[in-house]
């Protein structure tokens, strides 16, 4: 029997971290609205930062405005704060029109971390670790963060600024910490050059396509919370579901397409150009391995699906 692991239905294109004229951003939530659309994209979160102003009045049937913050915690540091580690998490409200966030502790300490990020979701929050490598962290850092709901692979304002946008391996290393986030490529986008022409331009690079039936805001926050998303850099996945043992990938014209696991053991597809538009692999691997998840490459970028259980292939 066909299961299919991104569901069958539209994907909406997201940003999910933005900041306007709100905090540091330099383009008002109008003006990104215009540019996002123009761009191909459905759904922006502005994350401005360290304060949650709803934008409802942006939403009609084409764009859907998700309220929503960007909370830092710095370390204390006597030198430059160039050199200072930092926390810095996303958290998207299930309330469109809400204002207040939860009493807030910016200490740096994993422990503070976790129990905002608990609080928050009692109180009707998605939470979103960002840029590991910006933010100068290591994996003691990260790896005992509890219960994320996404974790940024690819940040775009990081890629214009240091060329170290990634955030894969450490995606990785939490997977195989046995913790399972969605994988998110977003913007992060301050448009301090003003241009979008600009070399320098930190929007429209990182996105997630979301698999939901309609563009509303309480379906976004359902698809979020099953998983049914991927994220990208430039390659997009039609399609992806297991049937008698195998996993079906569908993606658009790509050179390479990998399966992997927590382990060694992976399945990659390679070309020497962009015209893999499918594959399809065996999951039996005469190993005992705990999820499953994949890539797609292309010359511009990389797509990244999240963690699947086998659990969820077999159960």
């Amino acid at each position: 029997m066909k299961k299919y692991l991104l569901p069958d239905t539209v994907q909406y294109k997201a940003n999910l971290h933005c900041h306007s004229t709100y905090s540091d951003g330099r383009f008002t939530v109008e003006q990104h609205k215009e540019n996002y659309l123009a761009h191909g994209y459905s759904i922006v979160a502005f994350s401005d930062h360290n304060k949650l102003v709803p934008h409802v009045e942006l939403k009609d049937e084409r764009f859907l405005p998700i309220t929503s913050l960007e909370i830092d915690m710095t370390e204390r540091f006597e030198g430059s704060w160039l050199s200072a580690r930092t926390y810095h998490l996303n958290f998207f409200s299930s309330d469109e029109t809400r204002t207040e966030f939860i009493p807030v502790e910016r200490a740096y300490d994993v422990d503070v971390a976790n129990d905002m990020i608990r609080r928050a979701h009692d109180a009707g929050f998605l939470s979103q670790y960002n840029h590991p490598r910006w933010s100068l962290q290591s994996s003691p850092d990260y790896i005992g963060l509890e219960g994320l709901d996404l974790f940024e692979v690819f940040n775009t304002g990081c890629e214009k600024e240091m060329v170290n946008g990634y955030g894969d391996r450490e995606y990785e290393q939490i997977l195989i910490a046995g913790k399972y986030p969605c994988p998110s490529a977003t913007d992060d986008n301050h448009n301090a050059c003003q241009s979008l022409e600009s070399p320098y331009n930190d929007s429209f690079g990182g996105f997630d396509m979301i698999c939901m039936p309609k563009l509303e805001y309480g379906e976004f926050f359902k698809a979020v919370k099953n998983g049914d998303m991927y994220a990208s850099t430039g390659p997009v996945i039609n399609s992806l579901y297991y049937e008698d043992g195998k996993v079906h990938l569908e993606c658009s014209p790509c050179r390479t397409v990998i399966l992997r696991t927590e382990s060694r053991a992976s399945r990659p597809v390679r070309s020497f150009a962009d015209d893999i538009t499918g594959a399809v692999f065996d999951i039996d691997f005469n190993y005992d391995w705990k999820y499953i998840r994949f890539e797609c490459h292309d010359i511009k970028g990389r797509a990244f699906t999240r963690a699947y259980l086998k659990e969820e292939l077999f159960g």
